[in-house]
């Protein structure tokens, strides 16, 4: 405890030398962890948004297109598995939609009453796709808010008509429900490469397209289901329906996603060192300071030898000094990160996550470049001679 104090007051009266070198500690630490909470954020945001196209479910479909059997009777099959939690259907088809004297690409999604519960979706006015509408084949869609502002410059377009032109021929579809077109940020990411989405059932676009196969279906699993005995189970009831060998095939989206996620944690890994970087440059200005510092006191240093302090303790003491200046600085870093990510978070309201292992795995690091770099200044002012600190001026 006394050799803390007495590195604590030598600290004090050297506040004014020692500010520069809090500062440095202070900005290497505040670099790791916004570093790493904008690597978290964006992991999260991306779980998130990949979890709101359907990622973490598995997608079965057909090897050859041209004998896809996948139907109504197979969807009920599927459903009926208990590994199975929701199975629903996709096809999709690329068409132009005519409203007033406007014409546009979209994407024509076929889909079933339970499409809200695998790719979420967000709904803003009317409603969205029935059981009914799917058994009748009804000429009904549902389109996000950018089509809809896109014809009418506004959003609640429900009970407006839409003609829907694919090569096969036109229908016209009355539009019962609008979406959010805010709802994926990897939308919002590619921006105009991909065109408005409207989802119609699928009964109804087999028609428009002339065609009866579903091109796949996403099945959201059981919570203690496997996914790969699932979508093995999946796949070889569709191939005994079909009459076919290993026609069908499975593909575990949440593994992509897991990828996705691990790439994503790399990179912000290698930002983090990199941030780390300036905490070892941080580490050369504390061995500087420290250096001067036993010059300053060399008489000090003397003074204590000659009244019985050992080498150890002046050993300590020089040791304590650069450990309680790194923990300054990381204390200054660790503040000045934890506001900004709370204040950048109100404003635009996301979540910029900083957990305690992160920060006291970053703490920990400094501290330990304040020990190392603190060890030659410390062994330098132990070793001094008393009789020559004493003598020098």
């Amino acid at each position: 405890m006394e050799t803390l104090r007495s590195a604590a007051r030598s600290l004090a009266r050297r506040r004014s030398q020692l500010a520069l070198t809090v500062c440095g500690i202070a900005i290497g630490v505040f670099s790791v962890l916004i570093i790493s909470s904008i690597g978290s954020a964006g992991q999260e945001i991306m779980g998130r948004e990949l979890e709101k196209l359907g990622f973490d479910c598995i997608t079965v479909s057909a090897s050859q297109s041209e004998l896809n059997a996948l139907d109504g009777e197979a969807l009920t099959q599927v459903n009926a598995l208990e590994e199975v939690a929701l199975a629903a259907p996709l096809s999709t088809s690329f068409g132009r939609a005519s409203m007033r004297e406007y014409v546009g690409d979209v994407l024509l999604c076929g889909v079933d009453q339970n499409a809200g519960q695998i790719i979420q979706l967000e709904l803003k006015s009317g409603r969205l796709l029935q059981e009914s509408d799917i058994s009748s084949g009804a000429n009904c869609c549902v389109v996000d808010e950018k089509l809809a502002y896109a014809y009418y410059k506004r959003t609640n377009i429900v009970g407006k008509e839409m003609e829907v032109t694919v090569d096969q021929g036109t229908e016209t579809y009355t539009i019962v429900g609008v979406v959010s077109g805010d709802s994926s940020a990897l939308k919002n990411l590619v921006g105009d490469y991909v065109p408005s989405f409207v989802y119609l059932p699928y009964t109804s676009l087999q028609s428009l397209c002339r065609k009866s196969a579903i091109d796949q279906l996403f099945v959201k699993l059981s919570p203690e289901a496997d996914p790969e005995a699932a979508g093995e189970k999946v796949t070889g009831l569709l191939d005994s329906l079909s009459g076919y060998r290993n026609l069908y095939r499975y593909e575990d989206l949440a593994v992509q996603k897991d990828r996705l996620n691990s790439i994503l944690g790399a990179a912000t890994a290698a930002l983090s060192a990199i941030g780390g970087i300036s905490l070892l440059v941080s580490g050369l200005s504390i061995m500087t300071i420290m250096t001067v510092s036993v010059r300053d006191r060399t008489r000090e240093i003397g003074i204590k030898k000659a009244v019985g302090a050992k080498t150890s303790h002046i050993l300590w003491e020089f040791m304590v000094e650069s450990i309680l200046l790194t923990l300054a600085g990381s204390s200054i870093g660790i503040l000045a990160s934890k506001l900004l990510t709370a204040g950048a978070g109100y404003l635009l309201q996301v979540n910029f996550p900083m957990g305690l292992d992160t920060i006291g795995v970053t703490l920990l690091f400094s501290v330990m470049v304040g020990a190392i770099f603190g060890v030659y200044p410390a062994k330098l002012a132990s070793r001094l001679s008393p009789v020559d600190a004493l003598r020098y001026e």
